[in-house]
């Protein structure tokens, strides 16, 4: 459903974290939250107006509301299916159905569970673009061990969030390790992540990209 070592998007900012009638909502549906967080959409639950409902940020400024027959019930045990619709404040004619699980519909057979809703979402706004971009980063990073056999490690470049920038200060790292007389004894990976073992007067070190995680643009 979800990649947990993914980013999550951001807690909402406002005055309803401390209402106990949020918090018992957010608390509620946490697995829908969560998992949404994690595509990665900026999720709220709204309480306005008596309508309890999950409220996901897309990056057009349109959103998605997660209800079921109306509002969401408090208690989870009393769901009767998810209903999920595409909409906009400020533009009428952005309105999609996304899935509706309730009793008749077209996805009536999955009822309140969260997988295949979460599925669903993610293959909406995958196909649109309609999330934020998860970027890996990347290192440059030499590991070596000196001629008294002890460890060393050393941040050579980065993070990147461009690989081909990356690749380039590998690249500069592999050289100046051949200008001062090093000689490269293995190499792989190519161009798309390239690693190479050096050697001089007993000294072994490896050069490498290394991923250092992920951020959300």
């Amino acid at each position: 459903m979800s990649n947990d070592l993914a980013p999550m998007a951001p807690m909402p900012v406002h005055d309803n974290t401390d209402d106990m009638l949020w918090r018992t909502l957010w608390n509620a549906y946490e697995p829908v939250i969560t998992a949404l967080r994690r595509i990665p959409l900026v999720t709220d639950v709204e309480i306005c107006g008596g309508e309890f409902g999950i409220h996901a940020q897309l990056t057009d400024g349109s959103h998605l509301w997660v209800g079921s027959h109306g509002s969401l019930p408090i208690d989870p045990s009393e769901m009767e299916g998810f209903h999920v619709r595409r909409a906009h404040h400020d533009n009428p004619t952005i309105d999609e159905l996304v899935y509706d699980s309730r009793e008749g519909e077209e996805q009536a057979e999955h009822g309140n569970n969260v997988v295949p809703l979460i599925k669903a979402i993610a293959a909406f706004v995958a196909e649109r673009q309609l999330a934020p971009r998860v970027i890996e980063m990347v290192s440059v990073r030499l590991q070596a061990v000196t001629a008294q056999r002890q460890p060393m490690s050393k941040l050579l470049h980065g993070p990147f969030a461009d690989n081909d920038a990356a690749i380039k200060e590998y690249g500069n790292a592999a050289r100046l390790l051949a200008e001062e007389g090093w000689t490269c004894v293995h190499a792989l990976g190519g161009t798309d992540w390239p690693l190479t073992v050096w050697e001089l007067n007993d000294e072994v070190a490896t050069v490498y990209l290394a991923p250092v995680g992920q951020v959300i643009v």
